[in-house]
């Protein structure tokens, strides 16, 4: 199954960062939308004005990873799968931190 960057790169965020399950609240949006929001603002201050861009990134690769069956997004919380767990864990913890770096000067 092919995933893309952003896909690869939120799965390894929510994994490292989040122990691969993270709860959060939603208003009247859907989890989707709250969640790219709140996982944006590790990144970047929701002021800024790459913030929407970053933030509609986040969401369209987390409708697509729920889809691929990736993640479990149900409520207030989302899940790693086993296969999403698997592949986070492609990308070693050093790789990572320097993605981190760069996607945090997008």
């Amino acid at each position: 199954m092919s995933l893309s960057a952003v896909e690869r790169f939120l799965l390894a965020h929510i994994l490292y960062e989040y122990g691969g399950k993270l709860y959060f609240t939603s208003g009247s949006d859907k989890p989707e939308e709250t969640l790219a929001g709140f996982l944006a603002e590790d990144f970047i201050p929701s002021s800024d004005f790459k913030y929407g861009r970053v933030k509609d990134a986040f969401r369209d690769a987390l409708k697509s990873l729920k889809e691929k069956w990736m993640i479990e997004l149900r409520g207030y919380e989302v899940i790693l799968t086993h296969s999403g767990r698997a592949e986070a864990e492609k990308i070693p913890l050093e790789e990572y931190r320097g993605l981190k770096k760069k996607f945090s000067k997008v």
